[in-house]
């Protein structure tokens, strides 16, 4: 997702207000996390995923975290694996990203 792409979520503001802009737009820019991503995800991400792209990646981060919960091992010892994820707050926040982005087909 290019920093042109940008998405509205004002709902999400409090715990996700160090990746949104002034007006709610997520500011997350998806080339700083694809070689994580592309270790979770099956196929290789994409630079600028399509819609339905995104929300094929948001379901494999989001089983990341389901899976990592089922364990009780959701923290940011859980990213240790992973060089662009600083906290379980960012991971939650790209997979937002990208599914908002997938729900909103254009």
């Amino acid at each position: 997702m290019s920093s042109e792409k940008r998405t509205t979520v004002p709902v999400l503001r409090k715990r996700y207000d160090a990746f949104l802009d002034a007006s709610g737009s997520w500011t997350i820019d998806i080339h700083e996390y694809q070689s994580d991503i592309n270790s979770i995800t099956p196929v290789d991400v994409p630079p600028d995923p399509s819609p339905e792209e995104a929300y094929r990646i948001a379901v494999f981060l989001e089983g990341f975290i389901q899976e990592q919960k089922s364990v009780s091992n959701w923290s940011d010892r859980a990213l240790d694996q992973f060089d662009s994820f600083e906290s379980i707050v960012e991971f939650e926040a790209v997979a937002k990203a990208l599914r908002h982005i997938g729900n909103h087909t254009e």
